[in-house]
């Protein structure tokens, strides 16, 4: 059995014309890359038929240096109504495959209110593998009206972070092994090494099987063997707040009443010097 949240190309062969289905885009340039991949013209050249584009770089916080960053419900209302997209669509999110964004759009929509969201098992590689069709050229969506309410309680910050680890809360990081284990640099400049401290670390692979997300058993033994209790209350984290999301669909997949995310993650924690605690092994 599977995960909810998710919905398969088999699933999506049948249902792509239904008239309440919305697909929308999320994938994003590599982390690191310099200059970025024109994600609009990567669009242009080849998406799912009848998709639109939901950039989470741009809409985000634009009063803060930290990348992406959750924006205001009425400029998330904003972004999507533009997008043809209401909170009473049936939404599917998808990125190139490797989960890697799409989980974030999901979590994102979610937030500000969206009933009915899923994520595209496989993303746009699985619906080519079947021998499905890409559509070219710019979306053309018509305008909708989306009724943004943020749940505030999704979210932390670093204040709420460091009582989290005064608390003992559990907090999970998606980053990549060498990454939390400060043996390999970070991809964005001027971040320091490490993890934050008593952090467990989940690589956000770790939750995935060729690209799909693992059966609801699996993703249980992979969070229990990492000794994550998964009805505690837990924050997820990671370098910026995107594969934070794809540890939060695991744990919600699994019926997880208590996950936070941190947004800033360690773009914002990463920053800290002097006699903060930075915890490197």
């Amino acid at each position: 059995m599977n995960s909810p949240f998710l919905v398969t190309a088999q699933w999506l062969e049948q249902h792509i014309n239904d008239e309440n289905l919305v697909l929308v885009d999320v994938r994003m340039s590599p982390v690191g890359l310099v200059p970025k991949k024109d994600m609009l013209a990567e669009f242009a050249r080849g998406h799912l038929p009848g998709a639109v584009y939901f950039d989470i770089d741009d809409v985000a916080d634009k009063n803060t240096s930290l990348p992406h960053m959750l924006p205001t419900a009425k400029e998330f209302s904003a972004a999507a109504a533009k997008l043809g997209i209401s909170e009473q669509h049936t939404l599917v999110f998808y990125d190139e495959g490797n989960q890697f964004s799409a989980p974030r759009g999901w979590w994102t929509f979610r937030n500000f209110g969206a009933q009915q969201v899923y994520v595209l098992d496989e993303g746009l590689n699985g619906w080519v593998a079947r021998g499905n069709k890409l559509e070219t050229g710019a979306a053309q969506p018509k305008p909708a009206i989306f009724n943004a309410r943020f749940n505030a309680d999704a979210v932390v910050n670093m204040q709420q972070v460091a009582q989290a680890m005064h608390d003992k809360v559990q907090i999970l990081d998606a980053r990549a092994a060498p990454r939390f284990h400060a043996q390999a640099p970070e991809p964005r400049p001027g971040l320091h090494r490490g993890h934050i401290p008593g952090s467990i670390n989940i690589p956000y692979g770790d939750l995935l099987e060729g690209g799909r997300f693992k059966s609801l058993a699996a993703l249980k033994k992979t969070f229990l063997d990492k000794g994550v209790d998964i009805n505690a209350p837990t924050i997820v984290s990671c370098g910026s707040g995107v594969t934070a999301a794809v540890l939060a669909l695991g744990l919600l997949s699994l019926d997880a009443q208590q996950v936070k995310l941190y947004d800033g993650a360690w773009s914002e924690w990463g920053l800290l010097s002097g006699n903060q605690p930075i915890a490197q092994d």
